[in-house]
């Protein structure tokens, strides 16, 4: 009997019990990781892409007794490799890791969210298809024929609204059901149906026994025939297909290139550099390049645009033929007044009120989140101070473990994690009601002059108060390359504490003019290093392409979530770190070996600078907590009797010392949320172009007043 199983029986029973593997894609602001987290709730891992810099957000679930690992991809308007996230992306999806694809695509848009789905379906991998923001399209009384959809891309379409977990876990049920039958049946329509009626909680029997996998589910799975859905037009076409013939008949099989055929001459038709580059490792396969270029070079003068342009148009034609045959308008009701989040839309990017309203809006971020972390970071500190009472730290052992480890444990607690938390709480609630995407509309054009987005101006207002939450709010850049220039902006921006030393020392004794000077000049080198970055790191700056959601009530639960999400990284892998330079920079203190610093630093301090040479430690101690540097030169005026600062450095000491500290480099703790970001070398490259220009610009305003008052 055994011997009368089909080849697909006999691979099917070789399944063994391994989880089930399945990728969430779409557009950015689709709603991919709302869904993410309704489904992993706590069960998820956040770290990097093997090699790579993206991040990447993995979770893990039991569903109808299989082992689920869902993987969150990085939101991308294409499969091109275009973006670092575009590579990952289409990496991972071709990779035999994934069993399905779960493609989430933001109903109001489907025009440009239609286009990706295009270009998962020529993958030739199963997928299932998430219409989300389904309450918002109704709402503007509009509805989609779902069962023409599923006709049409011949894979199931299913309606969700993923804020309130509708649709959400209907969604597994048809990944289960897609990947045990390894095919897609039509004549489940009414079934799908009736399911659809199901809401946050599915009660449904286990109609599927255990998945047993030990192979990739698509090589059992019978993918539709999609020919007639995904046509170029015919000159198009023709090219594709002798590409396809030329590369089966000289390549064969290009499973080891985890592409199918037509994939491949696609996208060498397209001039895909990475196809390109996969490719020609085999030697014998330039002639197929060469030729994509003869074809790609035909097409461009018989239609008298770009490839790229070319596809684009077809796919855009086929995708407004569907949205005909697909979207509901009922015309029976009538147009709604203007709604109160109509008119919240219109007076929030507004051509002046708009900014108006940003500045408010900026403001109450900054003053709510140092408000929150200057009270709760009060507590903090009352509370070591009150341990610390009962300590014994007249050892060198309890120095180290109590002032070093514990202090560092709550300076990270009362100085960092106090503000990080209210900061991206806030964050959470602008972005899922819909603010965010406008207030970086506003500022948009402006900080494309520095390389990067509207939304920068957000983490880098935040930046006043703590570079710390500022930086790894930089997380919400959608690309490696912008992520990257506003951490190094972002921290340029004088921080609270550097602040302390700016309005003690010149707003102090030299007045508000000269405060005013110095945000002048620093407001010069962040226009000046956004420019350097803006022309030096590889890459462009992309447009700002975000949906313009309609206002809505804020999900208590997703923004809890999701503020859990992005503190857990500094909770679990920043905070250990900087308990450790804690403890390593107190045995550097008790041991006096930060004392040689001043000698070896003095032909900059003193020489450069014009600096008292003891200014050498102070400005190293400075990397710990910005304000120590004027703590301790107020220590040092008071232990040798001169009683005040103003007698311990001239004028142009003062504004050279402040100058430098608002410049030279981040604390630790920011240093640390870099690497985190980006690299550890990213991070160094930061704090080195910091240091020098520091030291260039100190070195001028220094020189230039000796030169002028004394010729």
């Amino acid at each position: 009997m055994k011997d009368c199983c089909s080849h697909k029986e006999r691979k099917k029973n070789q399944f063994i019990g391994n989880k089930i593997n399945i990728a969430l894609a779409g557009n950015p602001n689709v709603g991919k990781s709302v869904i993410f987290n309704q489904l992993t709730g706590l069960s998820q891992t956040i770290g990097n892409w093997p090699g790579k810099t993206v991040e990447k957000m993995e979770g893990h679930l039991n569903f109808l007794g299989h082992n689920i690992n869902i993987v969150d991809l990085p939101g991308i308007y294409s499969l091109s490799a275009y973006s670092l996230e575009e590579i990952v992306s289409r990496e991972y999806i071709a990779s035999d890791e994934v069993d399905l694809i779960i493609n989430v695509i933001d109903a109001t848009n489907l025009e440009r969210n239609l286009f990706f789905t295009f270009q998962l379906l020529e993958l030739k991998i199963p997928i299932v298809i998430a219409v989300n923001q389904m309450d918002i399209l109704r709402k503007r009384n509009k509805d989609i024929n779902f069962e023409m959809f599923e006709q049409i891309f011949k894979v199931p379409v299913i309606p969700v609204v993923a804020v309130h977990g509708v649709g959400v876990y209907q969604l597994l049920e048809e990944a289960i059901e897609l990947i045990y039958e390894h095919k897609f049946n039509p004549h489940k329509k009414e079934h799908r149906k009736k399911r659809r009626t199901h809401h946050h909680h599915f009660k449904i029997k286990h109609m599927y026994p255990k998945l047993e996998l030990n192979t990739s589910s698509r090589e059992l799975f019978q993918f539709p025939d999609l020919s007639p859905l995904l046509s170029f037009g015919k000159e198009v076409e023709e090219k594709i297909q002798l590409l396809e013939d030329n590369i089966e008949q000289n390549i064969g099989d290009t499973e080891k290139y985890h592409y199918p055929s037509r994939f491949i001459a696609l996208k060498l038709l397209e001039n895909d550099r990475e196809i390109e580059k996969l490719i020609s490792k085999d030697i014998h396969n330039s002639e197929i390049i060469k030729t994509s270029k003869d074809y790609r070079k035909n097409l461009e003068e018989y239609h008298g645009e770009e490839i790229s342009t070319i596809i684009s148009s077809e796919i855009y034609q086929n995708i407004n033929k569907i949205i005909d045959s697909i979207l509901i308008i009922d015309t029976r009701k009538e147009t709604k007044k203007q709604s109160i989040t109509d008119i919240i839309d219109h007076l929030t990017t507004h051509s002046i009120l708009g900014y108006v309203i940003l500045a408010l809006v900026l403001i109450g971020i900054y003053y709510f989140t140092f408000i929150i972390g200057d009270f709760l970071g009060g507590l903090v500190d009352q509370l070591y101070t009150y341990l610390s009472t009962d300590i014994d730290t007249s050892t060198v052992a309890g120095k180290i473990l109590w002032e070093g480890a514990v202090g560092g444990f709550f300076g990270a607690v009362g100085g960092v994690l106090v503000y990080v938390i209210p900061f991206f709480l806030l964050i959470e609630i602008l972005q899922d009601s819909g603010y965010l995407p406008r207030a970086a509309f506003l500022l948009d054009k402006f900080m494309h002059v520095l390389g990067v987005h509207g939304k920068t101006i957000i983490t880098m207002i935040l930046g006043f108060g703590c570079n710390v939450p500022a930086c790894a709010g930089c997380r919400i850049m959608e690309t490696e390359r912008e992520k990257k220039i506003s951490i190094a902006l972002t921290s340029l921006i004088p921080c609270a504490a550097t602040m302390v030393v700016v309005m003690g020392l010149v707003g102090e004794y030299l007045g508000i003019g000269f405060v005013g000077l110095l945000f002048l000049i620093n407001f010069i080198v962040i226009i000046f290093v956004g420019r350097i970055l803006n022309k030096t790191m590889p890459g462009e700056c992309t447009e700002l392409i975000m949906e313009m959601h309609e206002y809505r009530k804020p999900n208590t639960r997703v923004i809890i979530k999701q503020t859990w999400v992005r503190t857990r990284e500094f909770v679990f892998r920043s905070l250990p770190i900087i308990i450790l330079i804690g403890i390593l920079l107190e045995v550097m203190y008790i041991f006096s070996v930060l004392e040689s610093v001043n000698i070896i630093l003095t032909p900059i301090t003193v020489f450069c600078l014009g600096l008292p040479a003891v200014t050498g430690i102070f400005l190293i101690y400075g990397i710990l907590r910005k304000e120590l540097t004027f703590a301790l030169l107020e220590v040092l005026a008071v232990s040798i009797g001169v009683g005040s600062v103003s007698l311990l450095l001239s004028p142009i000491q003062m504004f050279v010392f402040s100058l430098v500290t608002m410049l030279y480099i981040p604390c630790f703790a920011t240093i640390i949320i870099i690497a985190k970001q980006t690299n550890w070398k990213y991070a160094l490259q930061i704090s080195l172009l910091e240091i020098t220009i520091a030291i260039i610009i100190g070195s001028i305003v220094n020189w230039g007043y000796f030169l002028i008052v004394n010729f």
